[in-house]
């Protein structure tokens, strides 16, 4: 320490700070979140943290420091949770043998023209009929007339309102032998599931639409910063309960589960991994890059999901990170039973 620059000392005091976030972000997804729900804001900062104590690594490295061994030490106990952020390769399966299986937030076909052009609930249409995904999980969906999903003889509805229906769906091109759902309380989002018929197995598919947080975009700049925290605290909160409902109806399931949908979380929170359980995310089997699926001003998360039973293979995984036609991307995986 007395051998240190000021500026070394600087450096050094930041990559403490950087470090003990970087831990507590790793803590954070195993504390239920009503106990701390502020702690759980941790994770939508993650990337930030990994980035900031890999500048703090290659830094001391650079200096022939042994601080170098700060963030290298948390960067190494986070290594699963890097894993989730970035993937070098993804696996490409040429065969195209399986079963494809898509998810999709479409909200409400741009009913309320947040793209400014028409026919975008056209364009959503014929790019699900051109992707033409074996089971496909919609959320904020809302029936219209100029949407097609006839190529699915199948489906689960979970449509809620009075006056205009809006929800989740699964489609499905196998047999639906059972189904039922989820109103979540005092909230619009919900969740749908259905008992599937491939061949000669039956797997239960949940298709969940998680809690949305309350704060906009374009608001943010006049809304007072604690009161944002405390409000995604309080959305985080309600995450989490819901998700304790769906991973309560999920240990009564005899058949492998597969669950996909807008989690409005990210892989790092507590409702992701009490969601994910023992199934494999299909991103981090096979996907490559980032995988971002939805942008908050100029800041990308992955908060969309498809997790699946591990009696599966996770042959592919896909991003569409090209189609713009709603504020999500839609996401794709191919797997087989082994």
């Amino acid at each position: 320490m007395k051998n240190l620059s000021f500026i070394q000392k600087f450096f050094l005091i930041f990559t403490w700070i950087a470090a003990i976030l970087l831990i507590l972000a790793y803590i954070a997804p195993y504390i239920p979140v009503n106990y701390f729900p502020q702690l759980s804001l941790l994770s939508l900062v993650f990337p930030v943290l990994v980035t900031l104590n890999i500048i703090f690594f290659i830094y001391w490295l650079i200096n022939l420091k042994k601080y170098f061994f700060v963030p290298l030490l948390v960067l190494l106990l986070n290594y699963n949770n890097i894993n989730r952020l970035f993937q070098w390769k993804g696996k490409h399966s040429f065969d195209g043998e399986g079963i494809t299986l898509m998810s999709y937030n479409v909200r409400l076909f741009n009913d309320y023209q947040q793209i400014k052009r028409k026919a975008v609930d056209v364009d959503i249409s014929n790019f699900l009929k051109d992707q033409n995904p074996d089971i496909l999980l919609l959320q904020e969906f809302r029936p219209g007339k100029k949407t097609d999903f006839s190529q699915y003889k199948y489906k689960k509805s979970g449509l809620k309102g009075k006056r205009k229906k809006m929800g989740v769906m699964i489609f499905s091109k196998f047999p639906i032998i059972n189904s039922g759902g989820f109103d979540f309380p005092h909230t619009y989002n919900n969740a749908v599931w259905a008992d599937i018929k491939i061949g000669k197995d039956t797997v239960r598919v949940y298709n969940v639409h998680m809690q949305s947080h309350s704060v906009h975009p374009e608001n943010i700049d006049n809304q007072d910063k604690m009161d944002i925290g405390n409000k995604i605290s309080e959305v985080f909160k309600k995450q989490y309960e819901q998700a304790q409902m769906i991973a309560n109806d999920i240990e009564k399931v005899k058949y492998p589960v597969i669950l996909g949908g807008d989690f409005n979380n990210t892989a790092f929170s507590a409702t992701y991994r009490l969601l994910k359980g023992n199934r494999y995310d299909a991103f981090v089997e096979a996907g490559q890059g980032f995988g971002f699926t939805w942008y908050y001003k100029y800041f990308p998360f992955r908060i969309d999901f498809l997790l699946i039973d591990k009696s599966f293979f996770v042959k592919e995984y896909k991003t569409f990170s090209h189609i713009k036609f709603s504020d999500h991307k839609p996401i794709q995986t191919l797997i087989k039973l082994k």
